[in-house]
């Protein structure tokens, strides 16, 4: 029954039984979805501006000669991030540093495809980071996610039931195909630039 309710690449808007809480507002992507498992998903619509070398002590450096600015600059340099959720490093995602959410194709190899053009990379704590090619300036739509957001089995089921999330369907790709810093920070303002999309679905 939980396939029928919500599945990858949905969203969910905070309805006003949230208020309050920490998802009061928040805009999920939902990611992977099992009635075995649970879901997770990313918050989408909560973005912070940091230092790249504040986040990348260690890897931001030059890997292509060929970049058109000055890497040696970067902690200068404000990047918009996202905080995906509450849950950092637990059951089965204990080695998780860093998800990123990537719009026609990807810097990673193995990348897993939630959605026709939109991609997500789940990038362990041993694993370097390509930070140049993230940040480089055409590739404006690449997000990068601190904490995710999850639901045991039935328990996501149980919450929209009951009134607290409300499951939208715009086309991921029109969603994350957008430069990163143009993402809508409220549930509103969600609707009013994609209602019509999920309608016509």
């Amino acid at each position: 029954m939980l396939n029928e309710i919500v599945k990858p690449g949905d969203f969910l808007l905070a309805a006003p039984a949230l208020a309050g809480s920490y998802f009061q507002d928040s805009i999920i992507f939902i990611t992977e979805c099992s009635s075995r498992s649970g879901c997770w998903g990313l918050v989408i619509n909560q973005p912070v501006h940091m230092p790249l070398d504040e986040v990348f002590k260690r890897t931001v450096r030059a890997t292509n000669r060929s970049i058109p600015w000055d890497m040696e600059g970067l902690s200068r340099h404000l990047h918009t991030f996202f905080f995906g959720g509450p849950v950092q490093n637990t059951d089965p995602f204990q080695k998780l540093s860093v998800c990123v959410i990537e719009a026609q194709a990807s810097v990673f190899t193995d990348a897993h495809e939630v959605s026709k053009g939109v991609f997500l990379s789940r990038v362990p704590l041993d694993m370097e980071l390509p930070v140049s090619a993230l940040i480089a300036p055409q590739n404006k739509t690449a997000r990068m996610f601190f904490g995710y957001s999850g639901w045991g089995a039935g328990q996501l089921e149980n919450e929209i039931l009951n009134g607290a999330w409300e499951v939208s369907n715009p086309v991921p790709y029109e969603v994350f195909s957008k430069k990163r810093d143009e993402v809508p920070t409220t549930v509103n303002s969600f609707r009013e630039i994609y209602e019509r999309s999920y309608r016509a679905r």
